[in-house]
């Protein structure tokens, strides 16, 4: 089979050629831009429900039961813009690093520890599982943006940005957590005894801080729904 004459694409030109609606079936891998339109394996533009064409899969194949020699048979239509390949590239070394698997332990023990605490100064009344609280508080607000940014890029490189009743929960739960550890800091840093005080923005402050638990418990979970099935 004769190879097409070759151009260059944009991974957004690329992302045309997607095998959907009798479009051709593109996919890159290495620079290289292969037509596997014939192929019984991307029928529909999907290749074992994982792998989407349109898309740089050279990342992917390192993690493939097979390697590149698969495409062999099939023609290079093209080649891929490296300015749009560095950056795709780029997000997929930082992925697989595997940030967001570590990050997110953080925030999930401080946003749980954190209350505890506080119910602790409200059942002993000492001042020490005040303070306690206020650092794990510190901890969490520092900590939960870098596990959102991490989590952000792992749903575009991993799950290529695909927007599910999962991910749109996570999204918005996530961005409640921001919002509570964000408020509950504020009204910590610039009130030392929000809570000691025993007034109502106390019982406001207390509040928030036990709906930190419930949220961490939550994005736990439909972080395990997307992992294990």
């Amino acid at each position: 089979m004769k190879n097409k004459e070759k151009m260059s694409f944009k991974l957004s030109e690329l992302e045309e050629f997607d095998g959907k609606e009798g479009k051709p079936t593109y996919i890159a891998l290495k620079g290289k831009v292969y037509d596997v339109t014939e192929s019984s394996f991307w029928k529909g533009g999907k290749h074992q429900e994982r792998h989407h064409a349109g898309d740089d899969l050279t990342e992917s194949i390192m993690n493939a039961p097979h390697d590149e020699e698969v495409l062999i048979k099939f023609p290079i239509v093209g080649e891929l813009s490296r300015e749009k390949l560095s950056k795709k590239r780029l997000l997929q070394r930082i992925e697989r690093l595997h940030f967001h698997s570590i990050l997110v332990h953080f925030p999930i023990a401080f946003a749980i520890i954190f209350p505890l605490f506080s119910f602790l100064y409200i059942f002993t009344e000492k001042a020490s599982f005040e303070i306690a609280s206020y650092y794990m508080l510190i901890l969490g607000f520092f900590t939960s943006p870098l596990a959102a940014v991490s989590g952000f890029i792992s749903w575009k490189v991993t799950y290529e940005g695909r927007m599910t009743k999962i991910f749109a929960r996570k999204i918005k739960f996530t961005i409640l957590l921001l919002v509570v550890v964000t408020a509950c800091f504020v009204l910590r840093t610039l009130n030392p005894s929000v809570l000691t005080a025993g007034t109502i923005l106390s019982y406001i402050y207390f509040m928030l801080a036990i709906s930190m638990a419930s949220i961490v418990t939550t994005l736990g979970h439909y972080g395990g729904k997307i992992v294990y099935f």
